[in-house]
């Protein structure tokens, strides 16, 4: 029961951001909930015992209250009016620059459908002010019907420029972390014999995007990014060592088989907040 106890005046304490004005003109920061019967239900902490109560205040003695109003039940501070959290979810398409060795006639720069495919990316964003945020960033990109697949993880940091006048923005973020490739069918030449195999690369990356935010309701908004990946691995291992003569996962020599993880990405998707 004291846990129960406990939670409820946590939650309470968490969803607590009401501003409520007297008739007489008090203040009072607390949880306003539904009014049933004329009074209004509210929640508030009192800071010279840190508890918590609960209480009911008549319509008529109520000048007005507004909605989120403050951080918390335990901060004067008001609430910003632009978004603390943002997560975001895209979608699109990724083109390889570079070259990656699937077959002789695959590793031309011109030829532009082998080396596009899908994206699905992800990023969860606290903002620390208006402009500036931290948070985490993931991507999945895919080539060839995914025979190349990489994949993208790290921390990122966020700049939005926002204006009073309008719910849209323009944004720029950056993130360095870490890339792995894995790649299906991949051919490797040993001596007379070019067997096809599966292997992988792992490699410090980059992800750099610029893109557009248009609001779309009250918790829900439109991006448009533009993004660039850029990782260089130094070693391939693989997996199917039975078809070649090397030491198992032994490193292969990267030169023709993965030259690099640089892609650019086209995407759209919404951002909740």
């Amino acid at each position: 029961m004291i846990l129960i106890s406990n939670l409820f005046c946590f939650f309470s304490w968490m969803k607590a951001q009401d501003l409520l004005v007297t008739i007489h003109h008090d203040t009072l920061n607390c949880s306003v909930g539904k009014i049933e019967n004329d009074f209004y239900p509210v929640t508030f902490f009192e800071e010279e015992d840190n508890k918590t109560y609960n209480g009911l205040i008549h319509r008529d003695s109520v000048l007005f209250y507004k909605k989120n109003y403050f951080l918390s039940m335990k901060d004067d501070r008001l609430r910003p009016w632009y978004p603390l959290v943002e997560v975001s979810f895209d979608a699109g398409v990724v083109h390889q620059f570079g070259k990656f060795r699937i077959d002789d006639d695959l590793t031309d720069k011109s030829d532009f459908k082998a080396k596009t495919g899908f994206y699905l990316g992800t990023d969860l964003t606290y903002f620390i002010s208006k402009q500036i945020g931290y948070g985490i960033k993931y991507n999945y990109r895919s080539l060839l019907g995914g025979d190349v697949r990489y994949q993208y993880f790290g921390p990122l940091m966020y700049c939005r420029f926002l204006e009073k006048s309008s719910p849209n923005y323009f944004f720029f973020n950056i993130s360095g972390g870490i890339g792995w490739m894995a790649q299906k069918n991949a051919p490797v030449q040993m001596l007379a014999v070019r067997p096809r195999i599966e292997m992988s690369a792992n490699s410090f990356s980059g992800d750099f995007a610029v893109g557009y935010s248009i609001k779309m309701a009250k918790h829900v908004s439109l991006q448009i990014k533009t993004s660039c990946n850029i990782g260089y691995p130094n070693f391939v291992r693989i997996k199917d060592i039975q078809k070649i003569t090397l030491p198992s996962d032994a490193p292969l020599a990267i030169d023709g088989y993965c030259h690099n993880m640089n892609t650019v990405n086209l995407t759209a998707g919404f951002i909740f907040h």
